[in-house]
């Protein structure tokens, strides 16, 4: 074989590598020749071959050492490892940390907007108990207050509503309720009220609203304590149930909305606040779930969603499912249209909206007038349904 020399090979690691090869070779003296030929040196066989044993020697007494040396470089870079998966276990640490901050002071933010509200800038209504008759029938009036979208300015070829329009219309369905009440002889007054402003959730509602989530909330909190101040003559009792809207979520991106940050759930708060000296109205909380109102009506089961999570087609199976109690009466907004839908015996009845056709709705091609449903209930369920549009 045609031995060489590398480039930038020492004597000590040419004489070791060549000497290595003995066996491959021949004799020490073969070596030898080889290595005097590419070092120019005229050493015996005998300098090589002893150089050659003294560093194997040398070689093998150390390798436990060796060893020793690799097994401590794999415990650091072990370690350094551990170390480097530690610092992002902190690293995520300290982002939930002030992610749990933030909520935190959110949520107290929440809180001190529902004391101002509520507790300081809130005076109840002085009322006056009336003598009336105490009425007596088999019938009650389910009443649905939803997608009212307060705050939103709407001037188009098919729809006008603002601040003025909304008092109107509110007192127009005021009137309606009470109408029905005389026609039907009704007993009892159950409101179920959902998405009472216009909110955040479209870049083109910032525009249309003229006015910020507290002046939008506090101008329909007021509207709906006249109108039950109003309906509290006529009925013998008056229950008042709340659904969460998406629209009055707090802030516009719904995957940054916490859990309970939604202004129609401070409206119940309010109507106590403002009502407290009306006996004959209560306003009634959601016990089981937030969103969601569960409550009887001469012997029926009435629940209520706003809708945006619920489809008119599958809702009754899911809340069977969900609560273990089969719905007779399912109330749904969201949809801006009134309905009704039988599923399993079961009323799914959807309501429209108070604001009517926004600019949003004409830039997906729909359009509906302002209305919304009051229903007849009896022992038997319902005895009818009332699709009132509003001007």
């Amino acid at each position: 074989m045609d031995y060489k020399r590398y480039e930038n090979e020492s004597v000590e690691e040419l004489t070791f590598r060549i000497c290595s090869e003995k066996d491959n070779i021949g004799s020490w003296q073969d070596v030898a020749n080889i290595l005097n030929e590419l070092l120019g040196e005229e050493y015996t066989e005998s300098k090589y071959r002893k150089s050659y044993q003294a560093f194997k020697k040398m070689l093998e007494a150390n390798q436990s050492k060796f060893s020793d040396s690799n097994a401590q470089l794999e415990q650091i870079r072990l370690e350094t490892e551990t170390l480097k998966k530690e610092r992002i276990k902190l690293s995520d640490e300290r982002v939930t940390y002030n992610r749990l901050i933030r909520e935190q002071a959110r949520r107290e933010s929440f809180e001190d907007m529902i004391k101002n509200i509520v507790c300081e800038n809130t005076q109840p209504i002085a009322f006056e108990l009336k003598q009336s008759d105490n009425y007596s029938s088999s019938q009650d009036l389910l009443v649905h207050l939803t997608d009212i979208h307060t705050g939103i300015f709407i001037d188009n070829c098919f729809n006008k509503f603002n601040e003025d329009v909304l008092k109107d219309r509110i007192e127009e369905y005021t009137s309606r309720i009470i109408g029905l009440k005389k026609l039907h002889n009704a007993e009892n007054c159950y409101i179920v009220i959902g998405e009472i402003i216009s909110g955040l959730i479209h870049n083109n509602l910032r525009l249309q609203n003229n006015m910020d989530l507290m002046q939008q909330f506090k101008c329909i909190s007021e509207l709906i304590s006249i109108m039950l101040l109003e309906l509290s003559k006529w009925f013998n009792s008056i229950e008042i149930y709340t659904t969460i809207g998406n629209h009055s979520r707090i802030v516009a991106k719904k995957e940054d909305s916490l859990q309970g940050e939604n202004m129609d759930l401070l409206l119940p708060h309010y109507l106590r606040a403002r009502l407290q000296n009306v006996d004959n109205i209560l306003i009634k909380d959601n016990d089981v779930m937030q969103d969601i109102a569960m409550f009887n009506i001469r012997g029926n089961h009435i629940f209520s969603s706003h809708g945006d999570k619920d489809k008119p087609s599958s809702v009754v199976q899911n809340f069977t499912m969900m609560f273990g109690v089969k719905p007779d009466i399912v109330l749904l907004g969201h949809r801006h249209t009134n309905g009704m839908t039988t599923i399993f015996d079961t009323k799914v009845i959807e309501s429209g909206c108070i604001s009517g056709t926004d600019e949003y709705a004409l830039s997906i091609r729909k359009k509906n007038k302002p209305e919304q449903t009051i229903s007849i209930i009896d022992e038997n369920g319902l005895v009818c349904i009332y699709d009132v549009k509003l001007n």
